[in-house]
């Protein structure tokens, strides 16, 4: 499973490059995202546009790549600047329909590889259309925002509802390299869902990218190797799991964000 770290720290991402983490995302989208986020304490990122060049500086052989904001009347501006400063791989997030993922494209040119985020119902509607555009590279799908847009409490409810099984289904069967949410780190005891659950999911799904989460910014940098080590270990376990641990590990994860989402519920219900 390649694997991403958001952050615009060039001290950490070079110790997570020595880590073994095998990129950098710059996380650059804004229109928007404060609105369609609000009320769910998400992270918004502060990054700009001169961490690229910063970055493509400090790092060696980790590819670096950008969320850019949705399609606008900047988007062409906006691409030709990350690649000039040497994104490898460029992300288009909340899009809606084909044509828009299309037109992302063209503006690239080929110049960088095309990152797909679907994290909006209509986009999943045409899931096996984008699949088969030329010059996408991958797809990462967006649980948090697929969440807010299906009305769940919950992020994790895409998981235990089906959702996602469906998406994986034609993301495996596609053959183009997807991941979906994010990697939280295994030493965190502290986090409503815990994350060996979630990474066991994301391998038993087939996904061969994944988005390290922003517990990894909490970990010092003189503890990151072994964060990340702790990390590929867990995920060649469960690539190797039998029928029996597969099962079980699967039902529990669906098991607790029924319970998480269920007590989320009820003090909405409370409170209102």
């Amino acid at each position: 499973m390649v694997l991403s770290f958001i952050t615009n720290d060039t001290a950490m991402a070079a110790a997570g490059e020595s880590a073994g983490i095998e990129r950098v995302l710059i996380d650059l989208e804004r229109l928007g995202k404060a609105e369609r986020q609000c009320g769910r304490r998400l992270f918004l990122s502060d990054h700009r546009l001169g961490d690229v060049r910063r970055m493509k500086q400090a790092l060696g052989t980790a590819d670096i790549m950008v969320r850019l904001d949705p399609l606008h009347a900047g988007s062409r501006w906006q691409i030709d600047q990350v690649i000039r400063d040497g994104a490898a791989i460029v992300m288009l997030p909340w899009f809606h329909r084909l044509e828009q993922a299309q037109e992302f494209i063209d503006l690239v040119e080929g110049r960088a590889a095309v990152a797909l985020l679907v994290e909006t119902p209509e986009a999943v509607a045409v899931l096996r259309s984008l699949c088969k555009l030329p010059g996408v590279a991958e797809i990462h799908v967006g649980l948090n925002d697929l969440s807010l847009a299906l009305n769940r409490p919950f992020l994790f409810d895409v998981i235990a509802d089906g959702t996602m099984d469906r998406i994986c289904a034609i993301l495996r069967g596609s053959g183009v390299s997807f991941g979906f949410g994010g990697i939280g780190s295994l030493s965190r005891n502290d986090l409503p869902i815990h994350p060996e659950w979630v990474l066991a999911e994301q391998v038993l799904q087939g996904a061969t990218r994944g988005w390290l989460s922003r517990t990894f910014r909490e970990v010092p940098n003189s503890r990151l190797f072994q964060e990340v080590q702790v990390l590929h270990s867990a995920i060649e376990f469960w690539k190797l799991a039998g029928p029996r641990q597969q099962a079980a590990i699967k039902a529990r994860l669906r098991r607790e964000i029924r319970s998480v989402s269920s007590g989320m519920t009820r003090r909405v219900g409370v409170s209102a």
